[in-house]
């Protein structure tokens, strides 16, 4: 039997009904909460990141710092290489201040710099004189430094973090020993930018922290024995460099010692050592001697970093490199240590 078909108005109407019917469940189906979804109320709410003590009272002793070195450049005796030591300072601190007060102060060059907390400086009277502002300069870093000693001790935090607190007592050490020398002669080169910021640094234990160190030590001979087979037999510089060799000689053979103490082997030297420049050039022969200096002084940072039993030790010869450095023209990072 043949059934009839409804006429085509009805059947579009038909479909157009079925249709809408259909894809209003179809939609109210979709919208329905599903069981399996916990409800946002009852969730445990995510704490906001803040600042630890450590790092608030670190922040604002640097931004401290700064203000104080911005006065100070101020007074109306103050000579030039003053005033340029004293803005230099000052934008170290605010450099240390934003790392300090951000989220993740380990976060390298991409960090959100947006402080987690306002932090204001203690105000601090400024001299009147030059003098008195070196003198109060060298006293307000030290304390400082001394300040930052607990968070370099603690043993129980990570490399990276140690690293930290180490890189900021050696700067404000390098700044202490500046400013107390009293003198605009001895004021030496002040703090640049540099290209390292605090970042997550994969440090090591202290064997592999020690055989770095050697790496750099061992570059630092091969070095300073091309500057002094470059050099004339009569030059004055052939005792300084002579001199320098012997120590640095002294210390990789040091080093070399505490790694076979610990019982492992330490690590074949290199052939050759790429130098920081042109040993050749007597016009760079202090660049590449400093270059291999402060290499040297990241090994003994990260020694420290890596090594809490014996941490003041290796954060000592730091300070120790960091007087060479200097004394050979070339300025530190804001961040010492960081490579």
């Amino acid at each position: 039997m043949t059934v009839p078909l409804p006429a085509p108005r009805c059947r579009r109407r038909g479909l157009l009904q079925l249709f809408v019917g259909g894809g209003a469940g179809l939609l109210l189906s979709a919208c329905a909460p599903s069981p399996l979804v916990t409800p946002d109320a009852n969730r445990s709410p995510v704490p906001a990141p803040s600042l630890d003590a450590a790092r608030r009272e670190a922040a604002r002793a640097s931004a401290t710092l700064a203000a104080l070195a911005d006065g100070c450049a101020t007074v109306v005796d103050a000579a030039a290489p003053f005033v340029g030591w004293c803005t230099a300072v000052a934008e170290q601190h605010r450099a240390h201040q934003t790392v300090l007060s951000q989220a993740d102060p380990l976060g390298g060059v991409q960090s959100d710099h947006t402080p987690l907390e306002l932090i204001e400086p203690t105000p601090i009277p400024v001299p009147a004189t030059q003098a008195e502002a070196m003198t109060l300069l060298a006293d307000e870093e030290a304390g400082f430094a001394e300040s930052l000693s607990p968070n370099v001790a603690d043993a129980d935090q990570p490399a990276s973090n140690a690293l930290l607190w180490i890189s900021l007592r050696l700067a404000a050490q390098v700044a202490t020993a500046a400013f107390g020398a009293a003198s605009l002669d001895a004021l030496g080169p002040s703090p640049v930018p540099g290209d390292a910021v605090p970042a997550e640094t994969e440090v090591g234990d202290r064997t592999t922290a020690l055989q770095v160190l050697l790496g750099h030590q061992r570059a630092l001979v091969f070095g300073l024995q091309a500057l002094l087979g470059r050099v004339a037999a009569d030059d004055p510089l052939v005792d300084v460099i002579g001199g320098r060799l012997g120590e640095a000689m002294r210390e990789r053979d040091e080093t070399a010692a505490q790694i076979t103490a610990s019982g492992a082997t330490p690590a074949p030297a290199e052939p050759n050592y790429t130098l920081p420049g042109d040993a050749t050039d007597p016009a760079q022969r202090a660049q590449v001697w400093a270059g291999l200096e402060l290499a040297v002084l990241a090994g003994w940072t990260r020694l420290a970093a890596a090594d809490p039993a014996d941490r003041e030790t290796a954060a000592s010869r730091a300070l120790s490199q960091a007087a060479r450095v200097r004394s050979l023209g070339k300025p530190l990072p804001y961040w010492p240590g960081w490579v």
